[in-house]
């Protein structure tokens, strides 16, 4: 993935074709709320709540985005499955990092765990957990071997009820 490919796939529109077998076993709503909170070494704390979008692209990828206040834009990220590698991988683009990371997603138990390494020294560890209904993530950020900050993160599915008119009698 290289940040112009990046970029490609988030302008995609999105499509209606199944996910392969090893994307179809993730959570995936097409509309989520999420919380944020951050925790920096320093003691400041900051937390948001997103509405966040996901769409399939060619049954190869999940694209996520969602407006962050904190970052002061919208954070796209994209998952699909690496053949070469046979591990589900999951990208991000801030600036002109791209961040790159490796996913171990257990379907039985329904518990992931990741790591990525970008920029200059920072390296992240995450593990969460979903069900049908939410999907929890708690990942430990370092820089330079040095505890940077936590980051959890919580999503659970918008569900959008239709309003049904009913005809009078």
């Amino acid at each position: 993935m290289t940040p112009t490919r990046f970029g490609e796939i988030v302008a995609t529109v999105g499509d209606a074709n199944a996910l392969r077998p090893e994307l179809a076993v993730l959570p995936f709503w097409r509309d989520a709320k999420c919380t944020i909170s951050l925790k920096f070494q320093d003691g400041k704390v900051f937390q948001e709540d997103c509405t966040q979008t996901a769409k399939t692209i060619a049954g190869k990828y999940i694209v996520f985005s969602m407006d962050s206040k904190y970052y002061k834009q919208t954070l796209h990220s994209i998952v699909g499955y690496d053949e070469k590698a046979s591990a589900i991988r999951q990208w991000g683009l801030f600036g002109d990092t791209l961040i790159e990371a490796t996913i171990v997603f257990d379907p039985v138990t329904r518990v992931s765990a990741s790591t990525s390494h970008y920029g200059d020294g920072f390296m992240e560890i995450s593990a969460g957990s979903c069900s049908g209904t939410e999907m929890t993530d708690h990942t430990v950020v370092y820089k330079d071997g040095v505890f940077f900050m936590t980051r959890d993160a919580k999503t659970m599915p918008i569900v959008k009820i239709r309003k049904v008119e009913q005809s009078a009698p």
